[in-house]
């Protein structure tokens, strides 16, 4: 079983994610480009679960991804800049919580380790501040729990 995730702050903006998954990385890549797929492990954890999940998986293409918890709900879209199937995605991603951030830019790697997948994610937010708001939300947290239940899905 994959240790959990660890994060890296980088200068004033960076925050790099890294992430092992025991599957290799076309199907770590289609859980996160299929809407399907997307739901499933991005729901189910102890607050949200993705009620709306709309990917234009092409380079141009945009995305919109809907959160809900009982009291809350947050939305998040973006472009998709550049795809490299299955080892890359670039993309510049705004959250609305309800207001919208400033946009973030990310850039997913996915690298093959044995039968399995070394991720990581690189976030470049335009300031120190947004990148703290950001990491206040619990957003680390909830990526594991998401990752976790990537980790259970049955990826065939």
């Amino acid at each position: 079983m994959p240790k959990p995730l660890s994060f890296e702050l980088i200068g004033d903006t960076q925050l790099v994610v890294t992430r092992d998954f025991d599957a290799p990385p076309a199907l770590v890549w289609r859980a996160h480009m299929e809407p399907d797929l997307l739901m499933k492990w991005q729901s189910g954890n102890d607050a949200f679960n993705v009620v709306e999940c709309e990917i234009d998986a092409t380079e141009g293409g945009t995305y919109r991804i809907v959160h809900s918890s009982a009291d809350y709900t947050f939305t998040i879209t973006g472009t998709f800049l550049e795809l490299e199937e299955p080892n890359r995605i670039l993309q510049e991603e705004v959250m609305h919580l309800p207001d919208p951030t400033p946009p973030n830019l990310v850039e997913t790697l996915f690298k093959a380790k044995g039968q399995a997948t070394h991720m990581v994610v690189t976030m470049t937010l335009p300031d120190a501040q947004t990148r703290r708001e950001m990491m206040e939300t619990g957003m680390l947290d909830g990526m594991e729990i998401s990752y976790k239940n990537l980790d259970a899905l049955e990826l065939a």
